[in-house]
């Protein structure tokens, strides 16, 4: 008999043995980036959708950080609607990400601003996809089949794609032991996933959550929210902290559930602060290697990998918990055809 949601169960547990296999790649990934001038282009364009938006958020970052890059959020409709060209953007690295590397607009686009000169950088889960094809350089994920709707898997790898990107686009060095203990901290994480058992049963009960982060930790937030709304229906939402509390914050004096992710770098406290605020007036729980929920330190990138490890947790038990089928759920496909 077929287990319920145990594809998405499987695929989660993969992931430490794809990471660790990844984070022995990153050196040469990186080298052969800096081999094709991404440190010489001026600035990091982000083209993806979904997930792979949420999971691009840690290059996005990891760039503005590492070394200054300006980054830009491409939105296709801009060009596939509207008709814009892609010139002003020939001297920029352009980084299309797609699980599937079958998304229509994003192949499009990726193909039309490699024409226009950009130094298109495509990470895919499938090296004979049209995208890996499009790409100036393929940067593969290797982390086999992915079959249960939400991803999990590819996402985590596409975030440490995402930080091969920037850290070729900079002078810093990656912390060698950080790179190699990526696998045995997410295999440490998914033996622990009744940790999160008090958040889905506040989730669950609320039918709502608020799901926030800042900095690197953002991309936990949002895709930890994607996840929950894709598995379960329920009304989830990621925020920025800091955006947060510039009105949203209302949720949770009204007795919405926050759930908080933060890593261990300056922009870090304002979500602990954040969760301290908030808790007389709702369910409130830290993710954070400190905090209620925990994972380890380490460099930030990887942080909000751990983070996003934990939110799948939290997705799968919550489905689980309201006896939904995560593999499966309603109206969703694996691959969205967007145009």
């Amino acid at each position: 008999m077929t287990q319920i949601g145990g594809a998405m169960r499987r695929e989660m547990q993969d992931q430490p043995e794809a990471l660790a296999a990844m984070a022995g790649r990153l050196p040469g990934l990186i080298a052969e980036l800096r081999g094709a001038g991404v440190h010489r282009r001026a600035g990091l364009a982000i083209l993806a959708r979904g997930s792979s938006d949420n999971a691009a958020r840690v290059a996005a970052y990891s760039a503005q950080v590492r070394s200054g890059m300006p980054v830009s959020l491409l939105s296709p409709s801009v060009y596939t609607s509207f008709g814009q060209t892609t010139e002003r953007y020939g001297d920029w690295v352009v980084l299309a990400v797609s699980q599937s590397g079958q998304t229509p607009e994003i192949v499009d686009l990726a193909g039309r601003f490699r024409e226009a000169g950009s130094l298109v950088v495509g990470v895919t889960n499938d090296e004979n996809s049209a995208l890996a094809q499009t790409a100036s350089v393929h940067l593969a994920l290797g982390v086999g089949p992915e079959t249960a709707v939400p991803a999990t898997k590819t996402v985590t790898a596409q975030m440490l794609a995402g930080t091969a990107v920037a850290a070729a686009a900079s002078d810093a060095q990656l912390d060698p032991a950080a790179v190699a203990s990526l696998g045995d901290h997410a295999a440490a994480l998914l033996d622990d996933a009744s940790a999160l058992d008090p958040a889905v049963r506040a989730v669950t009960a609320a039918g709502k959550v608020a799901m926030v982060g800042r900095g690197f930790a953002a991309a936990a937030a949002f895709e930890s929210a994607l996840k929950l709304q894709e598995t379960t229906g329920i009304l989830a939402h990621g925020f920025s902290t800091a955006d947060f509390r510039h009105g949203p914050v209302r949720l949770a004096v009204g007795g919405t559930p926050v759930v908080a992710f933060a890593g261990s770098t300056a922009p870090d406290a304002d979500t602990t602060a954040l969760v301290a605020d908030v808790a007389a007036h709702a369910p409130a729980l830290l993710v954070a290697p400190h905090g209620d929920v925990t994972f380890a330190a380490t460099e930030p990138e990887f942080e909000a990998i751990l983070a996003t490890i934990r939110g799948q947790q939290l997705a799968l038990a919550a489905s689980l918990a309201l006896g939904l089928d995560p593999d499966h759920p309603s109206g969703l496909s694996k691959v969205t055809m967007t145009e």
